[in-house]
């Protein structure tokens, strides 16, 4: 296992840079690729997932760990987490939404009956502190202040928001055609999907209409990927190989293709929860691109093929997942 920058793979930066890159240590967390991670919003003492294929390859397990110490935390099967925001946290402790897969027999020699429900944790102790039976798939979306949380219904592409502390329904998105994709809560808890419809929505979900509709032209148009709402409500999203900057109460959006700005070829992987940067893998390593500018503020090479990748709250540290199994922490700085 290499525990520091020095026992690790060469990598190499790519002068000038705008943010400092450090390598705080790496680990091994699997013998299959990374599927996807995901870092709490916790600043002091943060905990962070992964998403992997286990010794059978059809069982995607969820294992979660302390950044600071690589305490492991727990291990059980899954292949979706989201942590509760810093707001949301209680005197019981923070909290983590997770899909769990579970069956019934129906009979003697009869198939299990499989099925998905939604469950909100403990994020240390793992106990269970509701299940949520109506949300049967990802993506699944906290709200700024923890007390509702969206997730895919079994049927006609809805997204349902529900209370996190009764577990009650409270509004729906329902105006979708096609797989929603991503969801992320804005500042006043209204709802933007963007769905392989080629839609972009801002709904309120008390109410489920439509309070903006942005469609996306062009090729990229069914194929989203990646969202966040930023703190001032300004919404970016990637839609193929096109980035789009969206203020639908000031009716403003600028777009520019990746193409257009990049040096070479990148796939987005994930943007910042404050809207700032984009983190791309590329055939090289990965590079983390200024998102109102286009420009490519940092950039490492070498390693396996990085296949998953999560900002911090704070936007001070990325967890990356590599192809061979292994997880960095990757230390962010400003530089002058």
């Amino acid at each position: 296992m290499y525990r520091s920058q020095a026992d690790a793979p060469p990598y190499s930066a790519v002068a000038p840079e705008r943010l400092g890159l450090n390598l705080r240590y790496r680990k091994l967390a699997a013998r299959s690729e990374i599927h996807s991670v995901g870092l709490s919003a916790d600043a002091r003492d943060p905990i962070a997932y992964a998403t992997f294929n286990g010794g059978q390859m059809d069982q995607v397990w969820l294992d979660m760990f302390e950044v600071n110490s690589q305490r492991g935390l727990s291990k059980v099967p899954g292949a979706h987490a989201a942590f509760a925001p810093t707001a949301s946290t209680t005197n019981s402790g923070a909290r983590v939404a997770t899909l769990r897969d579970w069956t019934v027999q129906l009979g003697p020699g009869v198939d299990y009956n499989h099925a998905t429900s939604l469950l909100i944790r403990d994020l240390r102790s793992g106990k269970s502190v509701l299940e949520i039976k109506g949300a049967c798939a990802d993506p699944v979306a906290w709200s700024p202040d923890g007390r509702a949380i969206a997730a895919a219904e079994p049927r006609r592409n809805r997204i349902g928001v529900w209370d996190t502390r009764t577990g009650a329904l409270l509004g729906r998105v329902v105006s979708h055609i096609d797989k929603v994709a991503f969801a992320a809560f804005t500042p006043d808890t209204n709802l933007v999907t963007a769905s392989r419809d080629g839609t972009l929505r801002l709904t309120n979900p008390a109410t489920s209409k439509t309070i903006a509709k942005l469609e996306i032209e062009g090729t990229g148009a069914g194929n989203p990927r990646a969202l966040a709402v930023a703190g001032d409500s300004t919404i970016v999203s990637v839609w193929g190989s096109t980035v789009h900057i969206w203020l639908p109460r000031a009716n403003h959006l600028t777009s520019y293709t990746l193409a257009s700005v990049r040096r070479s070829e990148g796939v987005p992987l994930t943007i910042s929860p404050d809207g700032k940067y984009m983190l791309c893998w590329t055939e090289d390593g990965f590079d983390i691109m200024d998102i109102l500018s286009g420009a490519t503020v940092a950039e490492r090479q070498g390693g396996a093929l990085v296949t998953a990748a999560a900002f911090s709250a704070d936007s001070s540290v990325v967890l990356l997942g590599r192809m061979d199994g292994f997880l960095e922490v990757w230390d962010i700085s400003q530089k002058a």
